[in-house]
């Protein structure tokens, strides 16, 4: 007989009350920091504004063995839309149900069977599961064979890691770029106060941004910008997770300083057996002197020296990625309707913008992809335009709020 049970929370104070049990869940896991109640809660903070969280807990008793965090918003023409919190506007990998080691079938299973009675969706969006997860194949019996749903599951995106032997001269022979590393890094050490410095503290962590992002932004200035951390809002939630992680033990930047200043930075996240390469950043007048590629170089280096298994590069194909990545770990998309009218309308939109944006790509003049862009970034621009970065920093509403919110549709 299957003791689990499902309990609903909803509302912005479904955070704080869940936050202990969510955060004992996680340590139990091995889950990366985009499931932890900080990465989840400072979302809800800075772009939660416009929907609603809905957390699905999975319990046997009063103990949580598992849990989905959900956000319920309306798309266009009322479209009701479940997708899992923390993934827009900032990008999150390997999102998925929160499971007790050992019962991350089962846990799928209820979770999905749960949502597959309910009622209260038009269009659940699930994009970021890694390919190996147990709620895909959940997904896939709970509404891939269902009559009423219609169901589509694609790559979502190519995610190249590492595997980390450890031995560090056999993992730098294996790598394309072994030796220019190499060059470069002996280079670099004929100069004056050549530094390789780790910041992890809590009280240091928003200093640590700022250089990153300052070193990010000149990076990516000639390109017009970079697309990861151009609003105000999301710069305002990256300092403001990265002090929850840190407080969390996750966080990590590991900075190149050469000739006084800082030079390159990454911007990372570390659990002790895998460390996911979030952003980088370096300043673009260094390099000649290849400090992207001797930053990272130095940061695999001492992954393999602290005794991490895996250096996960995450989402994207960029080159330099490639030229030491020896695997891949991709995601998945899922998307389930529910066949209504507005449902089909949103998707056969979507497929006519999609299929303008590729031939925009193909056959237009790049100044005008580049204008095309630029009308994009100013969309969501609008769309997030309720969002006060500093009245929102000022509010700590979902850290000092009451620990109460009431359970929904117990199952």
């Amino acid at each position: 007989m299957n003791t689990l049970k499902i309990e609903q929370l909803r509302g912005a104070q479904a955070l704080p009350a869940l936050r202990e049990q969510w955060q004992a869940l996680f340590c139990l896991t091995k889950a990366t920091p985009f499931l932890s109640w900080e990465w989840m809660s400072a979302w809800q903070r800075w772009f939660g504004h416009h929907g609603t969280p809905r957390l699905l807990c999975v319990r046997e008793g009063s103990a949580l063995v598992g849990l989905l965090p959900l956000y319920e918003g309306e798309g266009p023409r009322s479209v009701r839309r479940l997708s899992f919190l923390g993934e827009d506007y900032v990008g999150a990998d390997y999102l998925d149900a929160l499971a007790l080691p050992g019962r991350e079938r089962e846990v799928a299973d209820a979770l999905f069977r749960h949502l597959a009675k309910d009622d209260s969706f038009d269009l659940l969006e699930l994009k970021g599961l890694a390919e190996d997860s147990f709620s895909l194949a959940s997904l896939i019996r709970h509404f891939g064979a269902e009559a009423k749903f219609g169901y589509q599951q694609r790559l979502r995106d190519i995610c190249p890691k590492l595997v980390l032997r450890d031995d560090w001269d056999e993992v730098l022979s294996r790598s394309k770029r072994a030796d220019n590393y190499r060059r470069r890094l002996r280079q670099l050490r004929a100069l004056t106060g050549l530094e390789r410095r780790v910041i992890t503290e809590p009280e240091l962590a928003a200093e640590a941004f700022d250089r990153f992002l300052a070193l990010h932004e000149r990076r990516w200035a000639a390109q017009g910008g970079s697309e990861a951390m151009w609003h105000p809002a999301v710069k305002g939630f990256h300092r403001d997770v990265v002090v929850r992680l840190a407080r969390l033990g996750l966080l990590r930047f590991e900075e190149l300083w050469v000739e006084g200043a800082c030079r390159a930075s990454i911007y990372g996240f570390d659990d002790g057996h895998r460390f996911c390469f979030y952003q980088t950043g370096y300043d673009p007048s260094w390099s000649r002197h290849s400090v992207g590629l001797v930053c990272l170089g130095l940061s695999i280096e001492d992954a393999v020296k602290r005794g991490v298994k895996f250096y996960n590069f995450l989402r994207g194909t960029e080159r330099y990625k490639f030229d030491w990545a020896n695997d891949t770990r991709n995601t998945m998309a899922v998307r389930v309707t529910n066949g209504c009218l507005p449902v089909r309308w949103l998707i056969a939109r979507e497929h006519i913008v999609m299929a303008v944006q590729e031939v925009a790509q193909a056959v237009l003049p790049e100044q005008v992809v580049k204008l095309l862009r630029r009308k994009r970034r100013a969309w969501i621009a609008r769309r997030m335009s309720s969002i006060e970065p500093e009245s929102a920093a000022k509010d700590s509403s979902l850290l000092s709020a009451p620990h109460s919110a009431i359970p929904q549709q117990v199952e």
